[in-house]
Order: C-alpha cells, then structure tokens, then sequence
C-alpha cells in the first residue's frame, strides 16, 4: 500500500487542503466541467457561493464530520485484494474522490439517484485525477442502493446526509449488515434529530405534510424517497447494534450557528468550545452533527 498523503499527518492536515480545493471548484470550476456542470456543483454548494464569509465554518464542519472516516481508512490492514467502499447517495462525488486520494488499495463506487450529480461527479473525478497524475479507483452509479448492495459485496459503507433520504432507513441498514463480512465497517454522517435547530426545520416539514414521496431515475427506476427523517445519534446507535454491530465511535460537533464564522477570533474560540462542549455529558447529545462508525461483528 502507498499513501497519497504522508501516513503521519492527521485527518484535521489532510481534509482542509482537499476541501480548499473543492471550494476553488465551486468559485472557478475546472477544465473538465462544462457550464451545465458547472450550474449543478453550484447548486450542490449553494452556501460557499451565497455565503463566502462562512467558508471557514464550511470547511470546519466537513473536516469534523468526516475526521472519524478518515482515520478509519489510514488504520485499515492491508488485504490481498483491493477495500471496497460504497458511497451511497455520494452526490457531486467529493468525499468518493477524497477517499480514492487517501491510498491506492481502495476501489470506490458513488451511487447516487441525480444522473446530473453524477455526470459532474464523473467530470471533478477526471480533474483530480489530473490533478494527482494518476487514476483514481472510483466508480460512479445511477442506481438503486438496495438494488447495488444485493449486486455487490463491501467492506466499508458510507453514508453523509443520505440516511435522511433513504426509504425505509432500517432496511437498508439490515441490508448493510448482510452485505458486509465480519469486521466490515459502516460509518453514518447526518444531522441530529435533538439538535433544536433541526428538529424545529423538521417540525415545520411536516407540518406540510411531506414525509415520503418518490424519484424515477434518468433510466426509469422509481425509487421510495424520505423528506429529511433524522436520527438522534443513539437510536442510529440503538439500531445498528440490533442488526450485528458494535459502535466504535459516535462524534458529535457543532455548536454553534455558522454566522460566527465571519468574526475570526470568535470563531477559533467557537471551535475550542465546540470540540469541549462534545465531551460532555448530556450537552453533547445536541450538537448539530453525528459521525457514527461501527463495525459488524
């Protein structure tokens, strides 16, 4: 195995450099996105257009979200064959690029239901691979994930801010636990049902009325879709466990509102507090965002 990166640095030296990276994407595109393409990553990214002043709390909460899946990634053995990992609902395909990026043993599959996504997806990956001088093992699907996971064996799983989206959520962890062997992984980012700001932003969803609805795919799948159905962190904890996995860890971050971002002083001091705050007992239960990795026994 070799790293792309130096194997002594740490996810919190590694992430933001990518994600400068991403926000460069977003400002100016790159040669291998078209306008259309261009237009979808925006969309994807709307914040760091619409709101530049909070670029730092942006990359603050992607690198803390992901930090737990990073470390999981660089700890892995080396096997005879390459780690497989599926990004399910992998979007544009940043964090698929970004794990292809961390060593050259891990074979990536993004799938994801937006055929737009995922032809920008296609072009940002042929520009880090560019970028980097050499291709990156990264496949990206128009499917079904139910469907993928039935097709196809893994040994990682990965899900940010899809869990929300996928219908129903507990069959698709059960399918999970079948897929993966013993010791596979799955690492779940999402928002937090006990966060107030979420549940509030929930609470006025359905007030609506929508709760579940469908999306026919580019080739004429119809697929059940979830209108934001949040966890708390312990009954996604509750739930894993009852399919066969331990949690290893469950990060809990955010705290504070992104609009401290613009005052940099403050915002150094939000994150000194955010990181204590997410150790203590009870307090931490509402942090906006959870990072849960488990391992199936």
């Amino acid at each position: 195995m070799s790293l792309c990166f130096e194997s002594d640095l740490t996810p919190y030296e590694i992430a933001p450099d990518f994600y400068q990276l991403l926000q460069h994407e977003v400002e100016e595109g790159n040669e291998f996105l078209d306008e259309n393409g261009l237009k979808v990553l925006r969309r994807y990214y709307r914040n760091v257009i619409e709101n530049p002043a909070r670029k730092r709390f942006y990359c603050y909460n992607w690198v803390q979200r992901i930090s737990p899946m990073v470390n999981l990634l660089l700890s892995l053995p080396e096997k005879e064959d390459p780690i497989r990992i599926l990004d399910a609902g992998c979007g544009v395909g940043t964090e698929s690029i970004f794990w292809a990026s961390l060593r050259d043993d891990l074979e990536i599959l993004g799938v994801d239901i937006n055929a737009a996504r995922l032809q920008t997806a296609r072009a940002r990956l042929l520009a880090h691979s560019r970028r980097l001088g050499h291709a990156l093992s990264v496949r990206f699907s128009e499917e079904d994930v139910f469907k993928v996971l039935d097709a196809e064996r893994f040994d990682v799983v990965w899900v940010m801010e899809a869990i929300s989206h996928i219908n129903p959520a507990e069959a698709f962890l059960k399918r999970i636990a079948e897929n993966l062997g013993s010791s596979g992984y799955v690492v779940i980012s999402d928002s937090n049902m006990l966060n107030p700001v979420m549940a509030w932003r929930i609470f006025n969803l359905r007030r609506l009325g929508i709760a579940h609805t469908h999306v026919t795919t580019e080739g004429g799948t119809r697929i059940s879709y979830a209108q934001e159905r949040l966890f708390t962190p312990g009954r996604m904890a509750e739930i894993l466990q009852g399919f066969g996995f331990d949690i290893l860890r469950v990060q809990i971050s955010v705290f504070f509102p992104p609009a401290l971002a613009r005052i940099s002083f403050l915002f150094r001091i939000c994150t000194v507090l955010d990181h204590a705050l997410s150790h203590v007992p009870l307090v931490r239960n509402v942090g906006g965002i959870y990072t849960l990795v488990a391992r199936k026994r």
